[in-house]
């Protein structure tokens, strides 16, 4: 019953003066009794975020009421990048997980994410583009990939071509592959 179609004839339905919109009750009571699916937490959310509600969706998130998807996080991402990164984290989407991290700032993150989930991201992708966001976050990045137990995740030789276009010394450089990220702050 919780269906494309019924969410539509509760969007068409005529509102009531005065009352509330036959839409908005069908979700109210929906929520009251538990999770939404899928479809309903997208089309519940879609005009929460319009409306610039964005603290009902973190209310809803906190209480397990919307059912998190890639699709919910995308829609979130463009209002909020974190409340993005709990719907990727709780939907299981570790690109995407991986991708917010790399754009809050956060690339430290990203090497103990993709092993606790084991997922392989596109580390030189993402280098180049955190080099070009913040040369700094990037070479201790770089330093992570370089010096990570299993083994170098990068040529080493791509991660120089990186770090010198962005203008970190070689000297800098060679010392950041070392192993202490400290070092690798531009000076």
């Amino acid at each position: 019953m919780r269906t494309a179609q019924v969410i539509e004839q509760f969007k068409q339905a005529p509102v009531v003066p005065g009352g509330q919109s036959p839409i908005l009750r069908y979700f109210g009571i929906l929520l009251e009794k538990g999770q939404l699916n899928h479809l309903e937490s997208i089309e519940l959310s879609r005009p929460v975020l319009q409306q610039g509600k964005k603290n009902l969706l973190e209310k809803w998130l906190k209480e397990g009421k919307l059912t998190c998807s890639e699709e919910l996080g995308d829609m979130v991402r463009l209002t909020d990048i974190g409340m993005a990164l709990s719907v990727y984290l709780r939907a299981n989407v570790p690109n995407k997980v991986i991708a917010c991290f790399a754009e809050m700032g956060q690339p430290e993150k990203i090497l103990l994410y993709a092993k606790k989930v084991g997922y392989t991201p596109d580390y030189v992708g993402l280098l180049q583009h955190i080099m070009r966001t913040n040369p700094d976050k990037g070479a201790e990045f770089a330093a992570q990939l370089v010096n990570d137990e299993s083994g170098p995740l990068v040529d080493i030789e791509r991660v120089s071509v990186f770090c010198s276009n962005v203008g970190l010394p070689t000297k800098q450089l060679l010392a950041c592959f070392r192993s202490s990220t400290s070092s690798c702050r531009r000076t």
